[in-house]
C-alpha cells in the first residue's frame, strides 16, 4: 500500500509542478534543499493530513519534523489518522505551494502550513478551504482568515533573552546582533522584540547587525567579520541553533567570549558546562511546536470547538483572534532564578540550572536541542 501511495502522490507531484510551472525535483532526494512528500501507513480509515515545513536548513529542523512525525506514527497506531505526508523545501516559497498544491490534490483533510513567509501562501490556503481542507498554521505564525494558528510565541521568547543580556551589562555597553533568517516571520517578531526591549535600554548601542539564518556556520562567519571590525564587543544578542558557531569564531580568534546569548542544544549546553567563566542563557525554542498543532489539529477534524477565550490575537495581525501561543518549555541560566526579571509574565516556562539541563539531554544526541510539548490534557483544556 505504502508504495502505491507513493507512486500516486509521485504523479499527483508531477501534474501539480507542470500546473505552476515550476521545477521537477526527484521524490527520494533527501538534501537539505528539499524533501518531496512522502506518505505514511494505510488510507482506508481515519483522517489524513499533510505538514509542510517551509525551512530545512539545521538540526532543529529536522528534530521539529522528527517530533511531528512520531506523534502522527501514534495516531496512526491507534486508527485517528489512516496516513500522512510531510514535505520540507529550504526557504522556497515557490516549492512550497507546490508541495502543498500535491496535498490538497492528494485529498488531505488537513494542512499544517509552517510557512516559507507570513505573505507566501495565500492562494494554496484559499484552495485548500475551498475544497473544504482545514489549515493549521503551526510553529512559525502567518495570519490567514478561516485559520487557526498554534505557533510558538517568538515575541516573548526572545524578549527573555534580550532583557537577560541587558541585565547582564548592567544596562551599558556595545553590542553586535545576528538574527536568523531574514523574512521569516519568526525573525521578524525576535527583531521587534530586541529592538522594543534595547529601546528601555539607550546605553546599550549596536555596533552591527547581520543575518546568521539559522546556521552555526553562517553564525561563525558574521561573527568573524564583527570580530575584525570592532575592537571592543561587549556581548552578543543572537538566536537559536548559532551558539557554538559564535563561540568557534572567538576560538579561531583567540579572544575571550563575552557575554553572549547561547543555544540549548547538547552539544552546546556540554560546551557551556566546560567553560566555567562563559555566561550565557539558552532558551529552549522547542522543535515539539510542531506536536500540540498536530494534537490541535485532530480535535477539530473530531469537531471539537476550541475555546475562543481562549484565543489570542495572530503575532502577525493583531486584529485576527485565532491563536494558541505556546511559551518556551525551559530557561536554562547557572542559578535557574525562576524570580528573575526576565522570567516576569511567564506562565508555562520553567527556569532550570545548566546542572538541570544536562540531566535532561543526557540519553539524547549531540544536535538534540532541549525539548518539549503541552500533554494531551493540556491541550484539552483549550476546547470545549
Amino acid at each position: 500500500m505504502k508504495k502505491i501511495l507513493t507512486l500516486l502522490l509521485a504523479a499527483i507531484m508531477i501534474a501539480s509542478l507542470v500546473a505552476c510551472s515550476g521545477p521537477s525535483t526527484d521524490s527520494e532526494s533527501t538534501d537539505e534543499g528539499s524533501k518531496e512528500i512522502s506518505a505514511k501507513s494505510d488510507k482506508d480509515n481515519g483522517f489524513v493530513v499533510g505538514f509542510s515545513n517551509g525551512y530545512w536548513g539545521n538540526t532543529w529542523r529536522a528534530q521539529m519534523v522528527e517530533d511531528f512525525e512520531k506523534r502522527a506514527d501514534e495516531y496512526v497506531a491507534d486508527g485517528t489518522l489512516s496516513d500522512y505526508m510531510v514535505s520540507n523545501t529550504n526557504s522556497d516559497a515557490t516549492e512550497q505551494l507546490n508541495q502543498i498544491n500535491a496535498m490538497i490534490d492528494a485529498g488531505v483533510d488537513a494542512l499544517l502550513i509552517d510557512a516559507v513567509s507570513p505573505t507566501t501562501i495565500k492562494a494554496a490556503v484559499e484552495k485548500a478551504q475551498k475544497a473544504g481542507i482545514l489549515v493549521v498554521i503551526a510553529n512559525d505564525p502567518a495570519a490567514y482568515e478561516g485559520t487557526i494558528c498554534v505557533c510558538g510565541d517568538n515575541y516573548s521568547w526572545q524578549k527573555i533573552q534580550a532583557i537577560w543580556l541587558a541585565e547582564q551589562l548592567n544596562g551599558k555597553g556595545d553590542i553586535v546582533e545576528i538574527s536568523g533568517v531574514s523574512g521569516n516571520s519568526a525573525d521578524t517578531l525576535r527583531m521587534n522584540a530586541n529592538n522594543d526591549v534595547l529601546a528601555d535600554y539607550p546605553d546599550i548601542k549596536i555596533l552591527g547587525s547581520a543575518p546568521g539564518n539559522w546556521s552555526e556556520t553562517d553564525a561563525q562567519s558574521v561573527m568573524t567579520t564583527f570580530l575584525s571590525s570592532y575592537n571592543n564587543i561587549d556581548a552578543v544578542l543572537a538566536q537559536d541553533v548559532m551558539g557554538e558557531g559564535i563561540l568557534k569564531a572567538y576560538e579561531n580568534a583567540g579572544k575571550d567570549v563575552p557575554i553572549m546569548t547561547g543555544d540549548y542544544t547538547k552539544a552546546f549546553i556540554n560546551k557551556w558546562a566546560e567553560l566555567p567563566e562563559l555566561n550565557t542563557i539558552g532558551v529552549s525554542y522547542a522543535p515539539g511546536n510542531s506536536v500540540t498543532p498536530l494534537d490541535v489539529t485532530i480535535r477539530l477534524l473530531q469537531g471539537k470547538t476550541i475555546k475562543e477565550e481562549l484565543l489570542v490575537a495572530n503575532p502577525m495581525d493583531e486584529n485576527m483572534k485565532n491563536t494558541i501561543l505556546l511559551d518556551p518549555p525551559y530557561v536554562v541560566t547557572r542559578e535557574g532564578d525562576q524570580d528573575a526579571p526576565w522570567m516576569e509574565g511567564l506562565k508555562g516556562t520553567k527556569a532550570i540550572t545548566l546542572e538541570e539541563a544536562i540531566e535532561l539531554l543526557k540519553d539524547s544526541a549531540e544536535t538534540a536541542a532541549l525539548d518539549g510539548w503541552l500533554t494531551q490534557e493540556d491541550v484539552d483544556q483549550f476546547f470545549e
